[in-house]
């Protein structure tokens, strides 16, 4: 297993809360954490990249105040990241933050690779926080019902895959099915805001698609979000990091 978590940190509220995070995560994965103290010139690249690493956790922000933490470099270091990246807002994590883990399903094959990460939580809360019964930590996977059938297949696919890991893996999990969705990406933050203790999982697309171009990437909104919700971002390729245990 990787033995550490890194965190972006300064002396700013928003760094503050993501040093408590990644304690948070440390406890929940029984690993390490190195603090990274950054600004505007720090080189990130051999950090991100370190074979030692399990995640990094990031603050964000969407203000139009410029931050080292604002949205546009925060995409910039997360898309170079070959481990998940937590991003986090601008508050302290909650006793029983990350035991509501939101997992949206649409059409794209590589979302299954957010079921495997969503399967730790459970797994490793299990494992590393005895005093958290099982029954307290449960991954919603969320999926809207296309009426389109062509779509509505991929989804399916995706969702029999996803039951039948975690059938295997033996962790709790609920479905959610929805019908006037416009995005069940970003339905997922209004869905975590309201399990609160939640944590949301994000594919970050290779490239931005035409309703991208014309309404903003979806990334865009769920990053540094305003109910901050953490986001678990991993990139879609082939070769993403998968943690074994």
């Amino acid at each position: 297993m990787k033995n550490k978590i890194i965190v972006f940190t300064d002396d700013s509220a928003l760094g503050k809360a993501a040093f408590e995070h990644g304690k948070k995560l440390a406890q929940i994965f029984d690993t390490e954490i190195q603090i990274v103290n950054i600004h505007h010139q720090t080189d990130l690249n051999n950090i991100i990249n370190d074979d030692n690493n399990l995640c990094i956790v990031m603050p964000v922000t969407q203000a139009q105040k410029k931050t080292i933490f604002n949205l546009s470099r925060a995409k910039k270091w997360i898309r170079k990241s070959r481990v998940p990246v937590f991003t986090i807002g601008n508050y302290e994590p909650k006793e029983n933050d990350y035991q509501q883990i939101i997992l949206p399903l649409d059409i794209n094959c590589q979302e299954k690779e957010l079921a495997l990460w969503a399967s730790y939580f459970p797994a490793y809360f299990q494992k590393n926080c005895p005093e958290v019964s099982k029954e307290n930590v449960l991954i919603h996977i969320i999926f809207n019902q296309y009426k389109d059938e062509l779509l509505c297949k991929k989804v399916q696919n995706n969702i029999d895959f996803v039951k039948k890991l975690f059938d295997n893996l033996a962790v709790s999990y609920t479905l959610h099915s929805f019908t006037k969705v416009d995005n069940i990406n970003t339905f997922g933050l209004q869905f975590a805001k309201r399990m609160e203790n939640s944590v949301l999982l994000h594919l970050m697309p290779e490239h931005n698609s035409l309703i991208d171009l014309i309404f903003g990437p979806v990334s865009n909104k769920i990053l540094g979000n305003r109910e901050q919700i953490p986001v678990l971002c991993l990139n879609a390729r082939e070769d993403i990091f998968v943690l074994c245990r």
